[in-house]
């Protein structure tokens, strides 16, 4: 057909995504595409739509009044010859560049704790109170699913079920949960979760076998357990000296699996959790170009914080510093990733 006027079939659908793919797969070459709608009115979400209609380019968007005395959004999309039309995705790309739709989401995120916590166990946990969620800024209705990316997932109440499913404003969306954990003593806990698929793995740069260090309170591993701390963090070991259990674990190559596990066109909210493997994996996702298939990003960076236990002491754990943590904050806000400061 040479014209589709969709109305606000959009915003009323169950499932956008299919009905925006089928108004473009029955339109010819240069056939126009008009869209009305209340929900593309941030960059985000005009963003996103856009995002359903990749044989389409945008001609015309404008404010118009409707009859109820609302305010609407009128899109005017023509498809593109099958020649013109884009036919790579940024999940096959190896590199990627995030849109200025996701930089203007920065401008209203929460400041970043310039100055090292001196009770990090304190400060970084009252830090929630002031996180500016993405579906607090924007509508994440244009989306063709919803995915959230639990990495260092501990057990199911740890942060799944104590937090994301009880406190993430999801718009009214159903998400898929994926649980990436490599810890054993968790597994049991995800056998009878409906919804969430585990991943007992644990996320690297490449598929390796890997030897980890298991730091538990000896004889604790029950008690431990019940309180949701399990056996003790899970690490790599590799040049480092060994004070725990060691235990081999498959690893996998996250970024590579992220991008056959989701598109653009999905909405990936991402939290990492993972003993300093943090500075590996970040650097692989910006490499593979699987950072701009993520629309937010909730990070606990490890470093040698002050410990609660011995006043004056650091974590002998880890050798990254706040500073370092700082900085890996800084550069994936000024490359457009919505990052928050995790505990």
């Amino acid at each position: 057909v040479d014209f589709v006027f969709a109305g606000r079939a959009l915003d009323s659908s169950r499932r956008p995504a299919d009905l925006a793919g089928e108004a473009a797969r029955i339109l010819r070459p240069e056939g126009h595409l008009v869209v009305l709608t209340s929900s593309a009115g941030d960059a985000y979400s005009l963003r996103s739509l856009q995002a359903l209609l990749p044989s389409l380019r945008l001609l015309r968007s404008r404010e118009i009044n409707s009859p109820d005395a609302s305010t609407l959004r009128e899109l005017v999309f023509q498809k593109l010859q099958p020649t013109t039309a884009s036919t790579s995705t940024e999940n096959s790309a190896s590199n990627c560049t995030i849109g200025d739709h996701k930089m203007q989401l920065l401008t209203h995120a929460e400041p970043l704790i310039e100055e090292e916590p001196l009770k990090p166990w304190l400060t970084l946990k009252r830090n929630i109170q002031n996180i500016k969620y993405l579906p607090e800024l924007a509508d994440i209705s244009f989306k063709r699913r919803y995915v959230y990316v639990d990495l260092g997932s501990r057990s199911y109440g740890s942060s799944i079920g104590s937090w994301f499913r009880k406190q993430y404003p999801k718009q009214n969306h159903t998400f898929e949960v994926f649980a990436i954990e490599a810890d054993p003593t968790f597994h049991p806990d995800y056998a009878t979760r409906k919804g969430v698929t585990l991943l007992p793995y644990a996320a690297w740069v490449k598929n390796d076998t890997l030897s980890f260090e298991i730091n538990g309170d000896p004889g604790k591993e029950d008690e431990a357990k019940a309180s949701g701390h399990g056996m003790g963090r899970i690490r790599p070991t590799a040049g480092k000296k060994m004070s725990g259990k060691v235990r081999s674990v498959q690893a996998f190559d996250f970024a590579e699996w992220l991008k056959q596990t989701v598109s653009e066109q999905d909405y990936v909210v991402m939290k990492m959790d993972v003993e300093g493997t943090e500075f590996d994996l970040i650097p692989r996702l910006f490499d593979t170009g699987a950072i701009c298939l993520v629309d937010e990003v909730f990070l606990e960076c490890h470093y040698n914080r002050w410990q609660r236990c011995c006043p004056g002491e650091r974590s002998p754990k880890y050798q990254n510093t706040y500073e370092e943590c700082l900085e890996l904050f800084s550069s994936l806000r000024e490359s457009g990733v919505l990052v928050h400061q995790w505990f």
